[in-house]
């Protein structure tokens, strides 16, 4: 079994490997079709206790019951019923063929279901032989309307406590959209009420971080909010497990089998299809697993859905203003940037994605504080700011970082035009820069998690100053400090005129972008590039060999410059690295 489809915690409370039973339901094939399939792929022998239910004995797993999924029948309650009549009425013969004539009906709704019994979970590849040949003649979930089957997994729990029930229930809470969307629940599923989600005010209760509740609140809680098997993630097994008497007290006539298990209802039973599969299914659970085992993350995706919870309305509105309108076709444009000050470089970055043909998006830390979902986004600019932290690339603390660069601009009008926003731009960017010193370690993890999703969706990136040394750092390189003739942003007043002349070295996208070979930049950074991290490659120096822009090969588009072509606005030049970029995100998109 692939090691990433294994819990992290494997063990339960005594010590030995976690198990889960499954429950697969299905029908279009008969009970003896089958227990021969069974007994074929796994072994052992048959044991048929009804027209309704057999067993397969001493398979490779263990017993596997067949049962026809309804007590009505299972439990032989037709039967019996016809043996209260009057024998005159309806003879032996009458009732069992009226009872056959029933049953034939009921499959059209009603499922055989196939029970496995508990095995460890990396023996779970083992059961994929057999649901192969299943989806040879069965059918699943999709073949029909009214087929409301599932697939249940009882995952055995590590340790049977309130505390380690309310973090993974705490999971799946904040997971559910997530898993549905996963599993692709049938619409027949969510209609019959069989995975009846979990009422808000209950979920609001259990979120609540000073919900700490003893065993018998916790279980007289869940039993008053939930006096039912049918929710997605059904705990009365498990609390049966913990105390029998107070649940049977509460639901006497509910069947139930203590077990110390979730009883995970979700998935959609799609045995007929040729790429489902139960290790699929597993994957989305192992998603509980995951968040459940990570309480940091956990605490902080319960606050955000609390507050979702609890303001639906504001929590879409602010979920609005960061998705484009839905009829625009521009490609969404995140740019990066920190929680305190960038105004300046927001708006000119904003100025310069709008001219571009983009749809500019900001995205600071603090917009994500409890929102564990980015926005869907199709290009990334890293943009400039406080200091990436040194103990990402193993160096001590020194002075801020940032950098302000621009070309020339050549005709007349373009060069007084920009002699006057110079000036302004730079006290602008003065002002706006005074609450942004030090280190921010926040928005590292922050633009960490964005650089990653562009690397994995292959979505263009532009790294702009600590944009570019964040890439360099990103793929295992370092920066060099103490940098000669560089000011520290902070308490400083610069020029935005250019005077420190760039190369452009060899052939580089770069190059094929702005077509020049040599460019005047300012330079303003206190770091710069230094080691290269894997497949990052120099394609310019300035005049003392400072690395002044850099890419990363085997990324389709990934540059990064150490000055700020946001802050020229009158530069058609510069404006190249934006338009590049959006139109390499519109063909993506495309």
């Amino acid at each position: 079994m692939d090691p990433r489809l294994l819990p992290s915690e494997t063990l339960n409370s005594s010590g030995e490997p976690r198990r889960v039973g499954i429950e697969l339901e299905l029908s279009g094939l008969e009970l003896d079709q089958i227990t021969e399939l069974v007994r074929e792929c796994l072994g052992g022998t048959i044991e048929k206790v009804s027209t309704y239910e057999a067993k397969v004995l001493e398979t490779t797993v263990g017993t596997v019951r067949v049962e026809f999924d309804a007590s009505l029948f299972r439990e032989l309650k037709v039967r019996n019923f016809f043996q209260d009549l009057d024998s005159e009425l309806l003879g032996q013969e009458g009732r069992e063929s009226v009872e056959a004539l029933l049953a034939s009906i009921a499959q059209w709704l009603v499922p055989f279901e196939i029970v496995f019994p508990p095995i460890p979970i990396s023996r779970l590849p083992e059961l994929e032989a057999l649901r192969s040949r299943l989806g040879e003649k069965a059918e699943g979930t999709g073949a029909s309307l009214v087929h409301a089957f599932g697939l249940h997994l009882n995952t055995e729990i590590p340790k049977v406590d309130v505390p380690t029930i309310l973090r993974y229930l705490r999971a799946f809470l904040v997971l559910y959209e997530e898993l549905k969307q996963s599993h692709n629940i049938d619409p027949a599923r969510s209609l019959t009420g069989f995975i009846a989600p979990f009422d808000r005010r209950y979920a609001l209760l259990v979120l609540n971080p000073k919900y700490q509740p003893d065993q018998d609140r916790f279980i007289d809680d869940y039993l008053q909010a939930n006096p039912t098997r049918n929710r997605p993630l059904d705990l009365l097994p498990l609390l049966a497990e913990m105390d029998s008497e107070r649940v049977r007290r509460r639901l006497p006539k509910e069947k139930i089998s203590s077990r110390p298990t979730f009883h995970y209802r979700l998935p959609n039973s799609s045995v007929d299809e040729s790429d489902w599969s139960i290790e699929r299914e597993w994957a989305v659970w192992m998603k509980i697993e995951r968040l459940a085992a990570d309480s940091e993350e956990l605490a902080k995706r319960c606050r955000y859905e609390m507050k979702r919870l609890h303001g639906p309305f504001f929590h879409w509105l602010r979920r609005m203003w960061r998705t484009k309108p839905l009829l625009s076709r521009k490609p969404m444009i995140a740019v990066t940037g920190p929680d305190k000050g960038g105004f300046p470089a927001w708006v000119c970055t904003w100025l310069a994605v709008r001219r571009a043909g983009g749809y500019p998006l900001r995205l600071t830390p603090s917009m994500f504080e409890d929102d564990p979902s980015l926005p869907p986004f199709d290009g990334l600019i890293l943009g400039g700011g406080a200091d990436v932290d040194p103990e990402r690339y193993g160096e001590e603390l020194q002075t801020f970082l940032e950098d302000d660069d621009e070309l020339e601009p050549t005709s007349l009008a373009r060069r007084l035009l920009f002699r006057l926003l110079a000036p302004l731009l730079f006290l602008w960017r003065g002002l706006g820069s005074l609450s942004a010193s030090g280190i921010d370690k926040e928005r590292d993890e922050f633009e960490q998690s964005c650089l990653e999703r562009a690397i994995r969706e292959r979505l263009p990136v532009l790294g702009i100053c600590r944009g570019a040394q964040f890439l360099n750092i990103h793929f295992g390189g370092d920066l060099t400090d103490d940098i000669p003739g560089f000011y520290g942003e902070e308490s400083r007043s610069w020029s935005v005129l250019p005077k420190n002349r760039v190369t452009l070295q060899g052939r580089s996208l770069l190059r094929s972008i702005l077509g020049l070979e040599s460019l005047r930049v300012n330079s303003l950074h206190k770091h710069a590039v230094s080691h290269l991290g894997e497949q990052v490659r120099i394609t310019a120096v300035d005049s003392t060999g400072v690395v002044q822009a850099i890419e990363v090969e085997g990324q389709p588009f990934m540059i990064g410059v150490q000055w700020h072509p946001e802050y020229l606005p009158v530069s058609r030049l510069q404006q190249r690295l934006f338009r590049s970029l959006v139109q390499e995100a519109l063909s993506r998109k495309s």
